[in-house]
């Protein structure tokens, strides 16, 4: 279910549970009742992610320095995604758990889900670090060299576009790692297919990116409290969007393919389970009162 979409209406490869809120409504209904578990989750994130905290103060008081230092710098740059991937993997499963209604144990669930996708989130992680360093080089000598030739203006925008897009695949990537056995291959082509195919979607999600990371941007350092409120808001907002483009397109296909039930489907329609149900169909009605015979007497039975 998206911002203005609902993936859960009844159709094939969808749920069949309806929903009455308009999407939006829902959104903030779960945000705000998950209010103090979503502040919680982004100091556990904030805390998984002091080891890069550390590279970037080197970098502050040391940025000065050339050569040797640069080298070793970016390496720790680049190893740092074996970090930064397996604790996203951990943030956007509690986010998912969180945007689908279930139950979450915090602390144990994101421990878990590091464990768990460690490997294909550490891989993921370091080709982010390896994407970011090459932008960091390439946006600036496009652009210098653009300025004496126009033409080289061409591999500056490119450059973007890619960006762009690269951006907008994360919002599907880490929640198809926590979401499928995929492999690496396959979660980058279904995440770069998913985002195309919802590009409305993917477009609602990074505008509203964005437009927090500019506020917090411009008002800093007035904006600081907002550090621990955008990241689990954001994540929030991605798995919401994003995890029933992918139960519909990826998950549920698999399931159809198989000829099996999506046990996922059990869980959500089992939710709003009533005690009693009415059938009318399968209701049998009563047998019809037999008549009295006309000049029988009647008896009078004390009722105790």
């Amino acid at each position: 279910m998206g911002w203005f979409s609902n993936y859960e209406k009844v159709g094939p490869g969808v749920s069949k549970n309806p929903e009455d809120k308009l999407p939006v409504f829902k959104f903030f209904g779960i945000y705000f009742s998950h209010f103090s578990k979503l502040i919680l989750l982004n100091f556990i994130y904030i805390v998984a992610l002091l080891p890069f905290a550390l590279v970037m103060l080197l970098e502050y008081y040391f940025g000065d320095n050339v050569g040797a230092y640069y080298i070793v710098f970016y390496i720790a740059f680049i190893l740092f995604g074996a970090i930064l991937g397996p604790a996203t993997c951990g943030f956007m499963k509690i986010c998912r758990n969180i945007s689908t209604e279930r139950p979450i144990f915090l602390l144990h669930d994101f421990i878990k889900a590091f464990k768990s996708n460690f490997a294909q989130g550490a891989v993921i992680g370091i080709i982010d670090m390896i994407f970011i360093v090459l932008m960091t080089f390439a946006f600036p000598l496009y652009y210098s060299m653009s300025l004496e030739n126009s033409m080289l203006l061409i591999p500056f925008l490119i450059c973007l576009v890619c960006s762009v897009i690269f951006l907008m695949m994360h919002f599907y990537i880490y929640l198809l790692i926590v979401s499928t056995n995929l492999s690496i291959w396959k979660i980058l082509k279904n995440s770069f297919f998913l985002t195309a195919i919802e590009i409305k979607v993917s477009i609602i999600n990074l505008v509203v990116t964005f437009a927090l990371c500019m506020f917090v941007v411009i008002f800093f350092p007035l904006s600081a409290f907002m550090l621990v409120i955008v990241p689990s808001f954001l994540g929030l907002l991605y798995a919401f969007n994003c995890f029933p483009v992918i139960r519909k397109y990826v998950i549920q296909p698999w399931y159809d393919q198989r000829g099996e039930a999506n046990p996922e489907f059990e869980y959500l329609e089992s939710k709003g389970e009533s005690v009693f149900v009415d059938t009318p169909e399968t209701e049998v009605p009563p047998p019809a009162p037999e008549k009295k015979k006309s000049g029988g007497k009647s008896k009078n039975r004390r009722i105790r």
